[in-house]
């Protein structure tokens, strides 16, 4: 691979971790961070040890491995992992997921397939997310590699066929990705994968058809399922603004708040399930002909088995009871289980904020929170019955 023509977007070579430990060494932010997650290792002990790593290999072995098992046993009432019989454990795969959790989506995958001793894939993630320049310096070290955002004109096209380009030739040499299935979190929780995504992803391939194009990235479906989403009342709040506020975008500040409340908010049971690999799911399958309705029918192939893999808790059957003002799936749930996930989403809806002047909807809020435990629900139903 050429290092030099991915560098503003690939991850540090070996060469280039000392100077970024070094660099971060010296910043109290960071400092302010680590000392935040209440790790047994105090902070002149954690620079003793990046002073040791060598690779980014390392860092995620020596340094971040252990902070998110920190995360998962403190902020998670279990985590698992299922449908590794999908996989081996020296294969090079780009796993494609929904996307719930803008860190730890990718941060438990890593941990749980390095328990199962699977490679540790690399992780894509937006560049609007580098909120300070040592982000970007701590993200790389981590094995990530960044998605251009924001950009116009030629410069879509250029980054994107740079990004492929940098996928195909990573998972040619040994190497597994990961890559959320669309441009941000599903804030309604109906996990659907962008065609974009794909017709991106087959760039970098030289292949002109879709399906050949694809094959070389060793495309493997995975589902992540949360009990509790730490940010449904920061996703419905947004909803609520976008909704009333003209042009409303997210601030970076806000990003921050999502980041941090999605690390240590409770999560509940969590559950990773790997599906087939999209080779075998296309086993027996016509696709149509023109790009755009065959990049489509992809993304729905690969909806359909991320949408069986979900993990479904009494949360999102009451949830799915609720919206529906029905009791059909009563059998999933005691009533004090339904009790209890109604007292939640009010609780979810207290610890919302909006500026000045505008009040909460709380039936909108609420609606939109329902929906947000009940979509899995929905979505799994349909891929078990398509009709």
């Amino acid at each position: 691979m050429d290092t030099e023509k991915y560098k503003s977007i690939r991850p540090l070579t070996p060469e280039e971790v000392p100077a970024a430990t070094a660099q971060l060494t010296s910043l109290a932010p960071l400092r302010e961070v680590y000392e935040s997650l209440g790790l047994s290792a105090s902070w002149d002990e954690l620079m003793a040890v990046l002073k040791t790593c060598r690779s980014v290999e390392d860092f995620k072995r020596k340094v971040s491995y252990h902070w998110v098992k920190h995360i998962m046993a403190h902020c998670c009432r279990s985590v698992e992992l299922t449908g590794t019989e999908h996989i081996s454990q020296a294969g090079a795969y780009t796993y494609i997921s929904n996307h719930r959790d803008i860190i730890l989506d990718s941060a438990f995958l890593n941990v749980l397939l390095a328990d199962v001793g699977a490679v540790f894939p690399e992780i894509a993630i937006g560049d609007n997310l580098m909120i300070y320049p040592w982000v970007e310096t701590l993200v790389k070290l981590n094995g990530s590699f960044l998605v251009r955002r924001n950009l116009q004109g030629r410069e879509v096209l250029l980054a994107a066929k740079l990004l492929s380009e940098y996928m195909h030739e990573a998972v040619g040499e040994g190497k597994s990705l990961w890559i959320a299935q669309r441009e941000g979190r599903a804030k309604d929780s109906s996990d659907e994968t962008q065609p974009a995504l794909l017709k991106m992803l087959s760039l970098g391939s030289g292949q002109r058809e879709a399906v050949a194009a694809l094959m070389p990235l060793n495309i493997v479906p995975v589902t992540c399922s949360y009990e509790y989403d730490p940010c449904d009342y920061l996703k419905a709040q947004e909803m609520q603004l976008k909704r009333d506020v003209d042009g409303f975008k997210k601030s970076s500040e806000d990003d921050g708040i999502n980041m941090k409340t999605g690390v240590f908010g409770w999560k509940g049971r969590v559950s990773f399930h790997v599906g087939r690999p999209l080779s075998e799911l296309l086993v027996g399958i016509d696709l149509p002909e023109g790009d755009q309705a065959r990049y489509a029918s992809l993304a729905a192939v690969l909806d359909r088995e991320i949408h069986r893999g979900y993990a479904l808790y009494p949360i999102n059957y009451v949830a799915a009871d609720e919206l529906r003002g029905e009791t059909s799936l009563s059998q999933h749930y005691t009533p004090d289980e339904r009790a209890e996930a109604l007292r939640y989403i009010d609780t979810r809806i207290a610890l919302i904020r909006l500026p000045e002047g505008l009040a909460p909807d709380e039936p909108f809020l609420r609606k939109a929170l329902l929906t947000m435990y009940a979509n899995p629900v929905y979505n799994k139903l349909r891929a078990h019955d398509p009709s």
